[in-house]
C-alpha cells in the first residue's frame, strides 16, 4: 500500500491505513525547514547537519500500515521516551506484517536500537529515499514482498532488473539490543514482524557511527556562511556527505555476498590502521575506499572538520597496495569484488598522485610525504611506460587492460586522462622541489604532454576539446573542465571550451557528461566532473559556476534524503542506479571545497599553508565569511559588496597575497596601494580584473576597493 497522505491517525490505524508524516516536534525556525530564512552575519551553525553527539532518533513517523496485523496505540510513541508504546501485532507472515516507517529527518549511519518489549521477531529495514523503499510488494524487483520499507545493499540481489529472492537487507534486531550490524546510510527506519507475536515499541534511536573519532560531530573547525542561503545549504550537506562515509576502518564490505548473505558491514580495510577512520566512498553500500573519491573527500575534509588522520589512514591505506610495476589499484582490495578489479582503473591511478599532493599542500606532513615517496615515484614510472607506448606521446590504457573510467570504460587517448597525467606531473615537479631534488625532467615532461592534447584534441572549428583521438566527434564535460583546470587551455581555449559546454551540455538540473547529439556516448550527470566544470567556471571569473551549483547541487537537496549528494543522476534526474544507489557518496561534494577555495576565495599556496591567498569570487553574492583551519592555526576571512566597492578582512597566521575587484582606489589597512591605474606601495600589481597585494604579514588586515 503506498503511502497516503489523508487526516486522522487514530482513525487510519483503526482502519488499517497509513498514518501521515506526523513530525515529533514543530520544525524550527532555521535554514532547513524554514523557507523564509534569511542569512545572517556570524549564525553559521542553523546549517550544520551533524549531531552533537553519537546518539541519533526518528523526528516523525512517516507511516504506520496494519495490512494484515494491527497497529495499536498512538504511533508517535516510538519518537518518545516516556514509556508509551505502540504495539505491533503480526500477520501469518512478513508479507501482511504491519509496518512503522519512522523518519531521520536526514541522511544518518549506524546501529539501531528499539527499546520495547514482545514475543514476536522484529526486522528493521532501511532506505536512504522514499522513492526506493519498497512500498509495494512488486518494487525494487520484488523486494517489498520479502524486505519492505527496504533499499538494496546487496549487488547480487534486487540488483536493479535482477529479482529480489530472498531477505538480505532487513535486520533482525532485539528489543533493547543494538543492532550487530552496523548500516551505514538511511534516512527511513521500517519496523516490522517476521510472523505472529507481538512487539511493544517504547523508543527507537541509532548509534551515529558516522565519525566516531569525532566527539562532537557538529564542532566543525571550518566553515563558510554567505548571503545566498542556496550555497549556505549546498557547503554544508557537502560536509555532512563526507562524515556520513567517514568510519572505523573495520566496517567496510567485502563483495560479493554469498548466496543468502546478510548486509553488513565488518570487514576490515587492507592496510589501514584498524584504531583509526578511514573515508568511504558511499555510506550505504560500497564501503569501500576509492582513490577518486578521496580526490573530493580529502580537501572537504581538510576545509570543514580537519579530520586529517581519517584523510591520512585511507590514503596509507590504498598506497600499501601498490604493484610490483608501479599500478596502483584504484579501491581497497577487501572483497573478490575488488579483487577482480585489480588493474581495471589506469583513470585512478593518476588520482593516487593527485591526492598524495593535495595532502602535502594542505598539511605539509615532511614525513608523510617521504614515506610514499617511493610508491609515488613507481606510480609516476608505470604511468610513463604506458605513454611510452604512444608514438605521439599521449596515454591510453587498452594494452595495459585498465580502461576503467569514472563512468564509462574508453580504452583511446583520452583528453581528460591525459590532462589528469600532465596535471600529475606538474605535482611531482613541485613534490620534488619541496624534498631538495630537481623537478625539470617532470615539467618538461608536462610541457611535452600538454602540447599533444592541444595539438591531437583540441578541435578549432568546434571550439572544445575532443573526448579521443579515436572518437573525435564528442566533446564530453570530463575533457573540457579538466583541460581548464589543469592548464592544459590557454585563455582563449578555456573561455571557448566553457562556452560549448553551456551550450551544448547544460540543461535545466546541470551539465551533462555528453551533449545529447552525441552519439558516442550515453549523457547523464556525474558530481565528480560537474565539480571540475563548476570549479573551472569559478577559476576564470565565470560566475555560471554558481548557477551550475545551485541547479545540479541545489536539486539533489531537494530531492531524499535532502541532506547528503548522489553518486550518479541520470538525464531524468533519477539516481543512476535505482534502489542500489548511493545517495550520500563523497565525491559528489565538490562544491563545498569550490565555496571556500573560489567563493570565499581562501587557498594554500604553499605547503601547509605556509602561505596563503585569499581572492574572492563572488559572483551575485553580496557578502561571504569564513574560517580556514590550517596545521599554522585558522584563517578567518569575510567580504562585502555593495555600491561602494568591495571591503576584504582577513586574519592569518602567515604571510599571504589578498586580491580584490579592480577599482580605481585600493587601500591596505587604510593606506592607498593602488589608485590611478598604478601601484603605489610594493608587492602590488593588477590582471585588469583584481589588484593583488603580495606578501601582507600575518595579522589582521582589511583591504578595501572604492
Amino acid at each position: 500500500m503506498r503511502i497516503s497522505r489523508a487526516l486522522g491517525v487514530a482513525a487510519l490505524v483503526a482502519a488499517g491505513l497509513t498514518v501521515p508524516a506526523i513530525p515529533a516536534s514543530a520544525a524550527g525556525h532555521d535554514p532547513w525547514h524554514d523557507p523564509s530564512y534569511t542569512p545572517r552575519h556570524g549564525d553559521w551553525r542553523p546549517y550544520v547537519l551533524a549531531p552533537s553527539g553519537h546518539t541519533v532518533r526518528p523526528v516523525s513517523v512517516l507511516a504506520a500500515e496494519a495490512r494484515q496485523g494491527r497497529v495499536e496505540g498512538d504511533p508517535r510513541n516510538a519518537l518518545t521516551a516516556d514509556h508509551r508504546t505502540v504495539r505491533l501485532t503480526g500477520a501469518a507472515d512478513r508479507a501482511g506484517s504491519p509496518l512503522l516507517v519512522l523518519d531521520f529527518g536526514k541522511e544518518v549511519a549506524g546501529r539501531v536500537t528499539v527499546r520495547g518489549s514482545g514475543t514476536g521477531t522484529l526486522h528493521a529495514c532501511f532506505s536512504e529515499s522514499r522513492r526506493y523503499m519498497a512500498e509495494a510488494p512488486g518494487d525494487n524487483d520484488g523486494e517489498g514482498r520479502i524486505a519492505p520499507g527496504c533499499d538494496t545493499a546487496n549487488i547480487w540481489n534486487g540488483f536493479p532488473g535482477t529479482p529480489y529472492t530472498e531477505d538480505t537487507d532487513s535486520h533482525t534486531l532485539t528489543p533493547n539490543v543494538p543492532d550487530r550490524q552496523i548500516r551505514g546510510g538511511f534516512r527511513y527506519l521500517t519496523l516490522f514482524l517476521d510472523g505472529p507475536g507481538q512487539v511493544d515499541v517504547d523508543a527507537v534511536s541509532a548509534d551515529f557511527t558516522a565519525a566516531p573519532l569525532q566527539r562532537h560531530p557538529d564542532a566543525y573547525p571550518g566553515h563558510f556562511l554567505s548571503s545566498d542561503d542556496a550555497l549556505n545549504k549546498i557547503w554544508y550537506a557537502g560536509a555532512y556527505t563526507v562524515q556520513i562515509d567517514t568510519a572505523m576502518a573495520g566496517t567496510a564490505k567485502s563483495w560479493p555476498y554469498t548466496t543468502g548473505e546478510q548486509d553488513h558491514a565488518d570487514t576490515a580495510v587492507p592496510y589501514a590502521d584498524p584504531h583509526k577512520e578511514v573515508i568511504y566512498d558511499g555510506g550505504k553500500r560500497d564501503r569501500i575506499v576509492w582513490q577518486g573519491d578521496l580526490a573530493v573527500q580529502g580537501p572537504v575534509t581538510y576545509l570543514t572538520t580537519h579530520d586529517v588522520d581519517a584523510v591520512d589512514n585511507s590514503l596509507s591505506s590504498l598506497a600499501a597496495q601498490q604493484l610490483p610495476d608501479g599500478f596502483m589499484p584504484a579501491e581497497s582490495q577487501a572483497g573478490q569484488h575488488n579483487k577482480d578489479e585489480l588493474r581495471t582503473y589506469g583513470e585512478y591511478v593518476t588520482w593516487f598522485v593527485n591526492n598524495m599532493y593535495e595532502h602535502w599542500l594542505y598539511t605539509g606532513d615532511r614525513a608523510y610525504l617521504a614515506t610514499w615517496w617511493p610508491a609515488l615515484t613507481r606510480t609516476m614510472g608505470w604511468l610513463e611506460s604506458v605513454r611510452a607506448q604512444d608514438p605521439q606521446g599521449l596515454i591510453a590504457f587498452g594494452a595495459a587492460g585498465s580502461c576503467g573510467h569514472y563512468g564509462y570504460s574508453d580504452c583511446g587517448h583520452e583528453t581528460y586522462v591525459n590532462a589528469l597525467y600532465a596535471r600529475n606531473l606538474d605535482q611531482m615537479a613541485g613534490l620534488a622541489r619541496a624534498r631538495g631534488e630537481s623537478g625539470a625532467a617532470y615539467a618538461d615532461r608536462s610541457a611535452a604532454v600538454k602540447k599533444a592534447i592541444n595539438d591531437q584534441l583540441w578541435d578549432e572549428t568546434a571550439g572544445a576539446y575532443r573526448l579521443s583521438r579515436e572518437i573525435p566527434g564528442a566533446y564530453p564535460q570530463d575533457a573540457n573542465a579538466t583541460a581548464v583546470l589543469t592548464g592544459v587551455a590557454d585563455a582563449t581555449r578555456a573561455t571557448r571550451s566553457l562556452a560549448y559546454l553551456r551550450a551544448h551540455n547544460w540543461s535545466s538540473l546541470g551539465s551533462l557528461t555528453v551533449g545529447t547529439a552525441n552519439a558516442s556516448l550515453s549523457p547523464f550527470y556525474a558530481p565528480l566532473p560537474s565539480g571540475f566544470e563548476a570549479d573551472a567556471r569559478l577559476g576564470t571569473g565565470d560566475a555560471s559556476g554558481l548557477d551550475l551549483i545551485r541547479r545540479f547541487w541545489g536539486w539533489q537537496l531537494a530531492q531524499d534524503p535532502g541532506s547528503t549528494f548522489w553518486e550518479h543522476v541520470q538525464p531524468d534526474g533519477t539516481p543512476n542506479l535505482k534502489q542500489f544507489s548511493s545517495l550520500a557518496h563523497g565525491w559528489a561534494s565538490a562544491p563545498t571545497t569550490i565555496l571556500t577555495t573560489r567563493v570565499l576565495g581562501v587557498r594554500p599556496t604553499a605547503a601547509g599553508f605556509a602561505s596563503y591567498a585569499v581572492i574572492p569570487h563572488a559572483g551575485d553574492l553580496t557578502w561571504a565569511e569564513g574560517t580556514v583551519p590550517t596545521p599554522k592555526g585558522s584563517i578567518t576571512a569575510s567580504w562585502r559588496k555593495d555600491g561602494h566597492g568591495f571591503r576584504l578582512e582577513v586574519t592569518a597566521p602567515a604571510t599571504g597575497r589578498l586580491g580584490v575587484p579592480a577599482a580605481g582606489r585600493v587601500t591596505l589597512d587604510g593606506h592607498v596601494v593602488w589608485a590611478g591605474g598604478k601601484a603605489t606601495a610594493k608587492g602590488v600589481t593588477s590582471d585588469d580584473a583584481y589588484v593583488y597585494v603580495d606578501g601582507v604579514p600575518a595579522g589582521h588586515h582589511t583591504l578595501e576597493a572604492r
